[in-house]
C-alpha cells in the first residue's frame, strides 16, 4: 500500500478497516499481499471485488474479505475518482455477521453470506491451522 501513500504504514492502528475498489488484489499472486495487512492488525478488507486470487489466499490464511459494491460505489461518489486515494477517516464502519450488513453514515449494505467451510477456515485462523486441528483429531 506504500506505492499508493508512504504513511500508509503509519496510519493505519490494529482493528483498522480497509476499504478498496473493485479488483482488488489484482497483479499480486503470493499470498504476502494478504498477510501483511493481516500482521499489520487491519481486521478485514471490504471492497468491490477481489481478485480470485487473492480472495482465496485471504481464505487460506484466515482473513476476512468481503465484497460490498454498493459502499465503494458511495465512497467514489463522496470522494471522487481522480486519484488513487489512502484517507484516513474517523468515520465508524460497523460490520453485523448476523444480518448480513455493514453499515456506513446510516447507510446499510448488505455483505454475501460466507460458506461454513469458509467460516470454519477464518474462525480457525486459516487452511495450515485448520489441517493441523484436523490431524489431531485422529
Amino acid at each position: 500500500m506504500e506505492n499508493y501513500d508512504p504513511k500508509f504504514t503509519s496510519m493505519v492502528k490494529k482493528g483498522d478497516i480497509l476499504v478498496g475498489g473493485f479488483n482488488f488484489g489484482t497483479g499480486s499472486s503470493r499470498e504476502q499481499a494478504v498477510t501483511a495487512l493481516k500482521y499489520k492488525g487491519i481486521s478485514l478488507v471490504l471492497a468491490g471485488s477481489f481478485s480470485e486470487t487473492y480472495k482465496r489466499n485471504a481464505i487460506n490464511n484466515g482473513y476476512l474479505c468481503l465484497e460490498v459494491p454498493d459502499l465503494v460505489n458511495h465512497l467514489k461518489q463522496q470522494l471522487g475518482t481522480n486519484e488513487l486515494t489512502v484517507r484516513p477517516t474517523q468515520s465508524q464502519i460497523e460490520v453485523d455477521f448476523e444480518r448480513s450488513l455493514v453499515t456506513y453514515q446510516n447507510n446499510e449494505y448488505t455483505i454475501p453470506s460466507l460458506g461454513e467451510v469458509v467460516q470454519e477456515l477464518i474462525l480457525c485462523g486459516g487452511l495450515e491451522p485448520w489441517v493441523k486441528a484436523q490431524i489431531q483429531k485422529k
